[in-house]
């Protein structure tokens, strides 16, 4: 069912300053990304099937004491701020996280990526949202899991995870009995779950303004159209290399990954695989927007000009009519005939109303 018809503001992408990625030397830590002063925090949520404690603001010494000493939890390591290279690279020397990883982390304009050591896996991808003025943003997101901790690597603070906060709260599911492959799914579950909330977003938009531009082509613009699509495209982006790095979760035969937790990421294909076709979908419909506008602005400029044709068309005679006897001879016959003018003004308006009578026949207006 449609939406009801509202006008939408399209706000226009921020220009924003972000460091060079040219020139970098490979394996050197450097921050790509919208520059910000915001606190690096660490919180650490250690859990297992009978218990939970909480480690917010954790200094990294006692992050490696904790994924050191106390084996018996699983350890869910929240790293927010990837712009503090220093903590990154004493957080990744500590726990021997190679350099090259934790450049992707450290730059926002990183592409998905999956890469899969022995003993730990790194796998990279974009959380999309839209703010409260409509304007989509694009977060880096990194995950580094082996079999006793998982790193989450965040630009800011979020609410995608919150859920997954809960469950593990209050033990609902099966995330406290399950290894740190499940919590690693089920992180990547939640951003695609996200996803479906920014394409709906998109669906609603895209609809509107195709409701707004059958109804009458002037309350929207080319801007608008060009905008939609450009945040389209964006997410396009972001979704569809992730979709090929699940895939390859998916038949990857690491052992850190569960055989019970590959039924799980099974279905996750299948999400991001149903994310991607509406994405898609979407797509097209805007492509085929713009001829839309144009079909639209070009028929109501068709009628105005078939109603200005008949007017100039009733006209044509009655000026030539009134030419005739305003030439100035002065032996016209008529002339001098005292209801003339009576009858030829008489003479017009028979011919107009016979013309339009013609032109309603022919269905011309």
């Amino acid at each position: 069912m449609r939406k009801n018809l509202k006008h939408l503001h399209y706000p226009r992408a921020l220009k924003i300053k972000r460091k060079p990625i040219q020139n970098q030397i490979p394996g050197k830590i450097t921050y790509v990304g919208e520059e910000t002063s915001a606190e690096t925090i660490i919180n650490v949520i250690s859990y297992n099937e009978e218990k939970v404690i909480y480690h917010n603001n954790c200094p990294i010494e006692k992050v490696h004491d904790l994924v050191t000493h106390e084996k018996e939890f699983k350890h869910w390591i929240n790293f927010i701020g990837v712009h503090d290279v220093e903590k990154l690279s004493e957080l990744g020397t500590m726990l021997n996280i190679h350099p090259l990883i934790l450049e992707d982390i450290a730059n926002t304009k990183q592409r998905p990526k999956l890469d899969e050591f022995e003993d730990y896996v790194f796998f990279a991808l974009k959380m999309i949202f839209h703010n409260d003025a409509g304007l989509l943003i694009k977060n880096h997101f990194g995950i580094v899991f082996n079999s006793s901790y998982i790193i989450s690597f965040q630009q800011s603070q979020d609410v995608v995870f919150n859920s997954i906060r809960e469950r593990i709260h209050n033990k609902v599911g099966r995330i406290r009995v399950r290894g740190t492959d499940y919590l690693f799914y089920a992180l990547i579950d939640a951003v695609v779950d996200n996803y479906y909330n920014v394409t709906e977003a998109i669906e609603e938009k895209t609809e509107n303004l195709e409701d707004r531009i059958l109804i009458d082509a002037n309350n929207a613009s080319t801007s608008e159209i060009q905008l939609l699509k450009r945040e389209i495209l964006s997410v396009r982006k972001s979704v569809f290399p992730a979709k090929e790095l699940i895939r390859k979760l998916q038949i990857s035969k690491h052992v850190l990954y569960d055989n019970s937790t590959k039924a799980y990421i099974a279905d996750l294909y299948d999400h991001i695989l149903q994310v991607t076709e509406n994405v898609d979908i979407y797509r097209e419909i805007v492509w085929g927007l713009m001829d839309m506008y144009m079909s639209s602005l070009s028929n109501k400029m068709n009628q105005v000009m078939k109603v200005l044709t008949i007017m100039s068309t009733i006209f044509i005679p009655l000026t030539f009519i009134a030419g005739i006897y305003g030439m100035n001879f002065e032996y016209m016959p008529e002339l001098d005939y005292r209801p003339a003018y009576f009858i030829v003004m008489g003479l017009m308006f028979l011919l107009t109303l016979g013309l339009i009578y013609y032109f309603r026949k022919k269905k011309w207006f």
